[in-house]
């Protein structure tokens, strides 16, 4: 895996095209960032996106890998759904929801029962800055074989 190299005072082209595809990353995924006593939303160092967005891809896989092992959705059912889950600094999730239906409660609740179960994520490391809570919102597809597809 690939680590961010340090961050610079004038940023590299690698550093601006890592930017921006932690940007498309962040807006395609409706992934934001909540500071503690911070509503401004100042805009965030390149490094720190990067790290942000890290974070989301190891915990997609996380929950992904467990979902798949101990939470499979019935075989007759596929659909998908809409949830949004917060982490904190500590990696505890402080929130989870459906947001929008599969229309099956089943697929629903092996949702939420795989994302608490494949808790706790790891904590937020230095790159990540001050970030108190980081929330994820994502579309859960079931169907195929009922693997996770995470989106």
């Amino acid at each position: 895996e690939a680590t961010a190299p340090a961050a610079a005072s004038v940023p590299s082209t690698s550093g601006r095209d890592l930017l921006a595809q932690a940007t498309a990353s962040i807006r395609e995924q409706g992934l934001s960032a909540d500071y503690a006593g911070d509503a401004s939303g100042a805009a965030r160092p390149a490094a720190q996106r990067a790290a942000e967005a890290r974070y989301i891809d190891d915990w997609t896989r996380r929950v992904e890998d467990y979902g798949n092992r101990v939470h499979p959705a019935p075989p007759a059912l596929d659909g998908q759904l809409r949830i949004r889950v917060v982490i904190g600094r500590d990696g505890q999730v402080r929130r989870a929801e459906v947001i929008q239906s599969s229309g099956h409660s089943e697929l629903d609740q092996a949702a939420l029962d795989t994302v608490h179960g494949a808790a706790p994520y790891r904590p937020f490391d230095a790159g990540m800055g001050e970030l108190d809570s980081l929330s994820i919102t994502r579309i859960w597809r079931f169907g195929e074989g009922n693997d996770y597809g995470v989106r």
